[in-house]
């Protein structure tokens, strides 16, 4: 009895994340609000100052937002987050000029910054209080395909635009207040309240992101895998400028959806058997780095709707890499610090992607994003032969004494996911 209650609130959390994970993308807006900027007077360089401005916003408020969220708890942050990323959605709406597109991707960027801290730390912290972490690739690479599902629904907004942009807003709100509903249905495990909150309590907020910088320095595979997932991610994530890149290779505004609804089942291939390949040779894992930047320049050599193609193969290969690097990332951190870990990972996360958005900038502004891309996948490339050469083994699997004590310790089975 006592097992099978575990097991119901376990299924119970799952569905809860899993819920969540899918309104937050099922966003009608996603494959058209780029477009409806340009519309409104935005240039190219424009357009990837708004990004660089949501990352920013994520970067400058992350401290603070760690503070609140150790306050206020996991489940109430996510849900200030969406009501801010709600009010920026609105705003773009009555206000379509710069200065309402950059406040909305502000407040965007602040609701990143409470998911990144309180969303991600949730998962792992709940599995782990259940005994479950064991699970967490399954159940990360599980997660992203109902997320990219999410976001497949959301790519059919694109054909929604003879409803006007009023009314595809509107659905959008009503989809984040669904996933508002679904974090609410979260079960907090007594487990790990004492980890978060009392421990807050007593110390500094600087004090322990000094101590979290102390980790990183004195456990140099922690920095080296989170570099490493950063750099990979951000630079394989041009998910923001498919809708003008499948403009520019000829496609119809009304079906530049297609382009993210083809870009997310390659995700969703990637994503979902990442886990299978969760104890690859690191040496295998950063040589498919490479090949994922040689992907992107061939999509850039072949700047077409036929050199989609090469770009799918991109996605499958970025979003399987993605999982195994951040499983093996979280299972490096230390419980006690994980939030304030996270907050940092946020932190250098977002300084990649600005650098990735004023290299997107830069192409565009030259006549082409095809430019961008084949300067990204040279990068990627050049990452991938850094890791061969500077990382090696350091960091492998078995590196990690902390994960084989955790799974000896707590043998679950995998039937729950």
């Amino acid at each position: 009895m006592k097992k099978t209650q575990k097991n119901n609130s376990l299924r119970k959390f799952l569905h809860s994340i899993y819920g969540y994970s899918f309104f937050n993308k099922l966003m009608l807006i996603s494959p058209v609000y780029a477009v409806f900027m340009q519309d409104h007077g935005m240039t190219d360089m424009q357009l990837s100052v708004l990004f660089i401005l949501l990352s920013l916003a994520t970067v400058g408020t992350q401290i603070p937002v760690t503070w609140l969220t150790n306050k206020l708890g996991q489940k109430n942050a996510i849900m200030l987050g969406q009501l801010l990323k709600g009010f920026g959605f609105v705003l773009w709406l009555i206000w379509p000029t710069f200065w309402g597109f950059a406040i909305g991707m502000c407040l965007w960027g602040m609701m990143t910054a409470f998911f990144n801290t309180a969303f991600e730390g949730l998962i792992y912290d709940e599995l782990r209080a259940r005994h479950h972490n064991n699970i967490y690739a399954r159940v990360l690479g599980t997660r992203y395909n109902v997320q990219a599902f999410g976001a497949g629904l959301a790519a059919f907004g694109s054909l929604l635009m003879f409803f006007g942009y009023e009314w595809i807003t509107i659905a959008s709100l009503g989809s984040l207040a669904l996933s508002m509903l679904c974090i609410g249905r979260v079960d907090i495990c007594s487990y790990n309240r004492p980890v978060v909150q009392k421990r807050t309590k007593r110390v500094r907020m600087i004090k322990l992101f000094r101590a979290a910088f102390h980790i990183c320095r004195i456990t140099p595979c922690i920095f080296l895998t989170m570099i490493l997932c950063e750099l990979v991610a951000n630079f394989s994530y041009v998910d923001d400028y498919l809708s003008p890149i499948g403009i520019e290779i000829g496609l119809p505004v009304e079906f530049v959806g297609l382009i993210q609804f083809f870009v997310l089942g390659c995700m969703i291939l990637g994503q979902t058997f990442a886990y299978r390949f969760e104890k690859m040779r690191d040496w295998v894992l950063y040589t498919l780095v490479c090949v994922l930047g040689g992907c992107f320049m061939l999509f850039a050599f072949n700047y077409s709707i036929s050199g989609l193609l090469a770009l799918g193969a991109a996605y499958v290969l970025s979003s399987g890499l993605y999982v195994l690097m951040y499983a093996r990332f979280q299972d490096f951190l230390p419980p006690s610090q994980r939030t304030v870990m996270l907050s940092i990972y946020s932190m250098t996360d977002n300084m990649v992607y600005i650098l990735m958005c004023l290299l997107m900038g830069v192409g565009g502004s030259f006549g082409s994003w095809r430019y961008s891309i084949l300067v990204i996948g040279a990068i990627l490339v050049g990452i991938g032969v850094w890791a061969l050469l500077f990382i090696g083994d350091k960091c492998a699997i078995n590196t990690n004494p902390n994960k084989r004590a955790i799974r000896t310790a707590h043998p679950v089975g995998d039937d729950i996911v």
